[in-house]
């Protein structure tokens, strides 16, 4: 497991979704009220508070935009 929480680069990040999927204890979500207006999508949120740093999400993301820190 790694230390910190996960982090996601918003300029690379696609908001396909997969990683909000991936994660077993609910700290991704999609946000409902901010479009992204380069990917016209709902940019992925990390709730700090949930997050364990177990890496799940970052091994999930397959443009690997993701980091724990």
């Amino acid at each position: 497991m790694e230390k910190g929480v996960a982090q996601v680069n918003y300029q690379t990040c696609m908001a396909c979704g997969v990683c909000v999927q991936a994660c077993p204890f609910g700290c991704l979500e999609l946000s409902k009220t901010d479009v992204d207006a380069v990917h016209k999508a709902y940019p992925v949120l990390v709730l700090p508070d949930k997050c364990t740093g177990c890496g799940i999400c970052k091994n999930a993301c397959a443009v690997e935009c993701i980091t724990i820190g």
